[in-house]
């Protein structure tokens, strides 16, 4: 005799498309090195508040994992992969540094922030550069730990095309025993309780 299986009377049409949609998930991306392309530019520059900075919203824009971001985008309303270019004093070097990745990644791009009368950020949408990525452990809203890609810092294209760049090792959280305290160490004295 056959078995027929008929998942119609078990669930809506409703659920079942929610369910196909569900199951197109993406490959996880491993850390590495990326070309990516600027989708969105932020200036912030409010030092009272410690931001100085210029927050770049970055995606994948070749390869096997090309528009991984805007997926990710599409399917839960956030931007995964957010850069930062820190303009404060003690990072100016850094900021230079990838503002010459930037020029020399995209021929005829002048972005030099350091002239009188500075730069508008928004060039620097749809152009360009290379990324580094990482991995960073995080405790989700439900408690469990999981990893997220960070972008460990901006490159030159030609350097991710040669593989000129260094992966760093992933951010772990700190081990906490059970019961959630955490072993005071490295010489500390104990604290008295009366």
């Amino acid at each position: 005799m056959a078995q027929i299986l008929d998942l119609s009377t078990i669930y809506t049409q409703e659920q079942i498309e929610t369910a196909k949609q569900g199951s197109d998930t993406l490959d996880e991306l491993p850390a590495g090195g990326y070309i990516c392309k600027v989708i969105n530019a932020i200036l912030n520059n409010d030092p009272e508040k410690g931001r100085q900075n210029i927050e770049l919203q970055v995606d994948i824009a070749e390869g096997d994992y090309a528009g991984y971001f805007q997926k990710l985008s599409d399917r839960w309303g956030f931007w995964g992969l957010r850069g930062w270019m820190s303009f404060k004093e003690s990072e100016l070097g850094r900021f230079e540094k990838t503002c010459m990745a930037f020029m020399n990644s995209n021929p005829g791009l002048v972005f030099n922030p350091f002239v009188k009368g500075g730069v508008d950020v928004d060039k620097l949408i749809g152009k360009k550069i290379g990324v580094v990525t990482g991995k960073e452990q995080y405790k989700s809203n439900s408690g469990d730990t999981r990893d997220k890609n960070v972008v460990s810092y901006f490159t030159e294209i030609s350097k991710i095309k040669e593989g000129k760049f260094r992966i760093p090792k992933p951010k772990l959280l700190p081990e906490t025993p059970e019961g959630g305290f955490m072993a005071v160490t490295d010489g500390a004295e104990a604290i008295p309780f009366s």
